[in-house]
């Protein structure tokens, strides 16, 4: 999915949450924010440069540490395997499970260990609602671009399978895209309404919130006719590299 896209539906999913965990905390819920936001572009490390100042120019910057750190250091990890790739700049590198885990090892390595170092519980368990938005975010990344043609792939490079929908994120005429900002709209004016009307209880909100994401993201699956599917194990082909990142 293009970045707007992929901005507006992880912000959604990061308010459902902290709507039933943060919001008497609004310094914690901002961090599980401002780290599912970060983390929902990661992965996009084909995102070309904008020729002029915009808002896509601080997620160009957001993006360079996956670009220009974790890739390169994940190939000269794979070199040593038998699945070495010579192009950190990859798209597949980074929309796949390795390659996510991988950037978030890195994330966790330069925030949680400073933190720790430091010894305060108000910073630890701040790096840590940072750290959990940003996983959240690059969950939310893969699920979201699962369901366009281009897809993921997961298993990269131990396997070339790729899991793949068929929405086309720059189709206007296709209207799933709207639904999906409508679905995730739709949940998250319901549970602020729950909250401000105290008609749930406390305790539930947490696990509902999750089904309310699970919702949605299994709505998103279902209509965009995802399935799996198998690559030439020798392809030179690497699908996905078009610029399709513009806000």
């Amino acid at each position: 999915m293009i970045t707007r896209h992929h901005m507006a539906l992880a912000l959604m999913c990061a308010l459902i949450l902290c709507s039933s965990f943060f919001l008497s905390d609004p310094f914690m819920m901002g961090l599980v924010i401002a780290g599912t936001c970060i983390g929902v572009l990661l992965p996009d490390i084909q995102m070309t440069r904008p020729k002029h100042i915009s808002i896509r120019t601080g997620a160009w910057w957001i993006v360079q540490f996956s670009r220009r750190i974790c890739t390169p250091a994940l190939c000269r990890i794979y070199a040593y395997s038998r699945y070495p790739v010579s192009d950190s700049a990859d798209k597949r590198l980074t929309h796949s499970l390795p390659g996510v885990l991988f950037i978030f090892t890195c994330m966790g390595i330069l925030i949680y260990l400073p933190a720790y170092a430091i010894g305060s519980a108000l910073i630890t368990g701040s790096a840590v609602a940072f750290l959990g938005g940003i996983f959240l975010g690059m969950g939310l990344h893969l699920v979201e671009d699962l369901c366009t043609r281009k897809g993921i792939f997961p298993l990269f490079p131990f396997r070339t399978w790729t899991i793949a929908g068929s929405i086309r994120p720059c189709d206007k005429t296709d209207p799933r895209i709207a639904r999906y900002h409508i679905q995730h709209c739709t949940v998250l004016l319901v549970f602020f309404g729950l909250n401000s009307t105290k008609i749930l209880e406390p305790d539930l909100f947490l696990p509902l919130s999750i089904v309310g994401i699970v919702i949605c993201l299994g709505a998103m699956v279902y209509s965009s006719e995802v399935s799996l599917r198998k690559t030439a194990k020798n392809s030179d082909e690497r699908p996905g590299l078009s610029p399709a990142s513009d806000i």
